[in-house]
């Protein structure tokens, strides 16, 4: 089992490492630098600019692009892959790491049948979820991360990679007592994208409600399998549409300036540039 986790981590990473300096919907202007092996504590995947200079992706490159309803996504997990991986928000420049509990590494155990986690996964930069704040619509505090993105189009897209996607709404997941929103996104770069607004266009699509469903129940589940309860959703599971899903990115684009600003206690130590 862990010998075929360490094939397809270094399948993943020829893949991040081809990606470098590839136009298609990256954003030129950036690259990766990886440290360390894949499967261990020392792994870091970081953020260069075109200058090979190291920088955060989570402060340095703007959350918004120039066309409307679309952003800049880092996608921290591929899809049909079993790592959890993430931004290590308390880590000097913000490196995606994956994610430690108990001194052992962290992996997927929930089965889809999707040989590992059945969409894209990865965040929104320069947005951050108030823990301070109850949130009017869920009565839960944020949860201290960037908001999370899901992406749907098909591809597994590459670790560490920058892409431009379209929102078409959100999730409110509600995790051990914080929210914790999902925003439900596709790739810009995909051909339908230019006719999808919202989740209910995606739902239109051939199988599109059934992979719809297939994500409400994928975060409602992944954690019972590691002896945790389910997890509960806002407005009953439903579907946000994009319209609120973009007041929620301007309220958590808010929220980061906040902490950037000291208007936010770092007693938790994030790190971001000195202002």
């Amino acid at each position: 089992f862990f010998f075929a986790l360490r094939d397809r981590m270094q399948n993943i990473l020829r893949r991040m490492q081809a990606v470098i300096g590839r136009p298609a919907s990256h954003a030129v202007r950036f690259g990766t630098r990886i440290e360390g092996a894949p499967n261990t504590t020392e792994f870091s995947l970081f953020t260069t600019d075109s200058a090979g200079k190291t920088i955060s992706a989570w402060h340095d490159i703007p959350y918004k692009t120039s066309s409307p309803a679309t952003f800049n996504y880092i996608n921290e997990i591929p899809k049909a892959t079993l790592a959890k991986m993430e931004i290590s928000t308390k880590v000097e420049h913000n490196p995606i790491r994956q994610d430690v509990k108990k001194g052992k590494l962290r992996y997927f155990t929930y089965d889809m049948g999707t040989n590992g986690i059945p969409f894209n996964y990865g965040m929104l930069p320069q947005t951050f979820e108030d823990p301070n704040e109850v949130h009017p619509d869920t009565g839960c505090v944020g949860d201290a991360d960037p908001i999370d993105v899901v992406e749907l189009t098909g591809a597994p897209l590459d670790m560490g990679g920058i892409y431009q996607v379209k929102v078409l709404g959100c999730l409110a997941m509600i995790d051990e007592g914080e929210t914790d929103w999902k925003l439900i996104a596709i790739n810009a770069a995909d051909p339908r994208a230019a006719k999808l607004d919202t989740v209910a266009d995606w739902a239109k699509l051939p199988g599109g409600q059934e992979q719809l469903d297939q994500v409400v129940q994928w975060f409602k589940m992944y954690k019972t399998t590691d002896g945790k309860p389910e997890n509960s959703f806002a407005f009953g599971g439903q579907y946000k549409d994009r319209d609120y899903a973009l007041g929620i990115i301007e309220e958590v684009h808010h929220h980061w300036q906040n902490l950037l600003a000291g208007k936010i206690n770092n007693k938790k130590g994030w790190w971001f540039p000195k202002q």
